[in-house]
Order: C-alpha cells, then sequence, then structure tokens
C-alpha cells in the first residue's frame, strides 16, 4: 500500500519521467552561460525542477474531472484514480511552487520574473476558463517546448556574467524545436488518423538540426569529447534495446528522442564532474 502511494507522488508530479527533461535543459542553459558555481547549478535546477512538480501537480488537479470519465494511459492522474486526495494534491503543488519562488528570490531579478512567467504560463495552459493545453500542439505530457524555453534562461541567467543574445538565441532554439519535435511525435501517437503534421515535423527537425549544430560546433559549450560521449552513450543505448528485442524492427522516434536526450544529460554531468575535479586539483 504504502509502494502504490509513493508511486501515486511520482506519478502526481510527474516523475521520475520528467527528471531528464529538466536535467537536459538545466544543464544545457548552465553550460552556456558558463556557470561553474556548484551553488549556482543547485539552485537553477531546484528552481526548475519545483516549478515542473508545480505544473504536474496543477495539470493532473485540473485534469482530475476529464481523467475520472476518460484517463490517458501516457500520464495517469493518481487523484482521478482515487490515489491521492485533492487536498493533498494542492498542498504539494503550493509547497512546489514556494520552494521554486524561494530558489528564484535567492539567484536574481531575472530568475524571479520567469518563474512567475512559468506559473502564469501553468494557468493559461490548464485552468478551466482558458484551457490552451486542448491545442494538440501545447498538451503536456512530461515535456513541453515552452517550459524548456523558461527552464533553459532560468539556468542561464542564473549566472551574473551573461553570455551575447545571438549565445543565446540557437540553444534556445535547438532547445524549444527539439521538444517541439518530441511533442509532434506525441501528436502521432494520440491521433494515428492525422497525418497532416509530417511537414511540421519535417521542419521542427530541420530547425533542430541546424541550431543543434551551431550550438555545439561554432559556439561550443562543451568540448568535443564531450559531444563524442554523447554519440556513443546513444549508441550503446541503441544497440542494447535492439539485441534485447527479438523481433526486428526500428525503435520508436520517441525512445530514440528519450535516448537522445538521457545521453546528453550523463555527458553533460560527466563533463561537469571533470571540470570540479580540475579546479579541485589546480
Amino acid at each position: 500500500m504504502k509502494q502504490n502511494t509513493n508511486f501515486a507522488f511520482f506519478y502526481l508530479l510527474g516523475l521520475p519521467e520528467g527528471l531528464p527533461f529538466v536535467l537536459f535543459c538545466s544543464l544545457l542553459g548552465s553550460l552556456v552561460s558558463q556557470t561553474f558555481p556548484l551553488s549556482t547549478i543547485a539552485l537553477s535546477f531546484t528552481a526548475n525542477l519545483a516549478i515542473y512538480c508545480f505544473v504536474q501537480s496543477y495539470k493532473h488537479i485540473s485534469n482530475a474531472p476529464e481523467d475520472a470519465c476518460s484517463p490517458s494511459p501516457a500520464d495517469p492522474n493518481p487523484i482521478s484514480n482515487g490515489q491521492i486526495s485533492m487536498r493533498t494534491a494542492r498542498i504539494v503543488m503550493f509547497s512546489a511552487s514556494l520552494i521554486s519562488m524561494v530558489n528564484a528570490f535567492l539567484l536574481n531579478s531575472l530568475n524571479i520574473v520567469l518563474i512567475f512567467s512559468s506559473i502564469v504560463l501553468t494557468l493559461a495552459l490548464f485552468h478551466p476558463n482558458t484551457r490552451f493545453c486542448n491545442h494538440p500542439i501545447l498538451g503536456f505530457n512530461q515535456r513541453h517546448f515552452l517550459y524548456a524555453s523558461i527552464f533553459l534562461l532560468n539556468s542561464i541567467v542564473a549566472n551574473q556574467f551573461r553570455p551575447a543574445l545571438i549565445d543565446i538565441f540557437f540553444p534556445l532554439l535547438f532547445t524549444a524545436s527539439f521538444y517541439l519535435l518530441f511533442r509532434s511525435e506525441e501528436i502521432k501517437l494520440e491521433y494515428p488518423q492525422n497525418q497532416s503534421g509530417a511537414l511540421w515535423r519535417i521542419s521542427y527537425a530541420s530547425i533542430t538540426a541546424i541550431a543543434a549544430a551551431v550550438t555545439f560546433i561554432l559556439q561550443k559549450p562543451v568540448p568535443f569529447w564531450t559531444i563524442a560521449l554523447w554519440v556513443f552513450l546513444s549508441a550503446v543505448q541503441l544497440s542494447i534495446n535492439l539485441t534485447s528485442h527479438q523481433e526486428p524492427g526500428h525503435p520508436q522516434r520517441l525512445y530514440l528522442f528519450r535516448v537522445f536526450e538521457i545521453s546528453g544529460v550523463v555527458s553533460f554531468l560527466v563533463y561537469l564532474t571533470f571540470v570540479y575535479i580540475q579546479s579541485v586539483m589546480s
């Protein structure tokens, strides 16, 4: 029973599925801004994770009546399932918002603006009077391109020495277009009869590739060995997946995107660990 309750809280907060999403955007933002103090990285990541948990909690509270009638397999709602009460969910939601605001106040005024912007965005997406999330591209399971942009910017502006706007533009474009591509693939699975999004997926993929090339090859927030590690880890995960399935066939694109995301997170963490070891030894 206790284990079921723990799983219910994880579902309420969108974890652990959403953790690589928050880590990917937060770490990339810290690397773009050359933010290497551990305290700054930790504060910006904690603020992003807290606002993510707030969004997931508010979403599940708002969607509870609808999910009780038509539950979503891709995004279980523990409130409509009766595993968590509405009162408990509201306490979790307000606690997460409080943690995010405290962390933002410990950083700077731009972080405060971004946190409040994410709260306003959440209300616009999920409040019963607006419900912009009903538009397919604005739907939110565990990843969302607008929150990805906010998380990236939140980590960038946490550093007092901020990069030029052009150095922010391409990482921001890469992050937003990648998660738009992710969402377009989710829409393809949710609405298989709708095949009109192929052109949009091609556009998102092209923009993602161009923005990634400019970000990681020209701007170089990380050295090339980190990119090589990223590619290597992705290849290892894909090879394990292919060998573990007896039936031939290519992995779904969503799985490929998750592999790309998780491998990027691990590569960023390895690079930051290497930087800290160098700073300690020097």
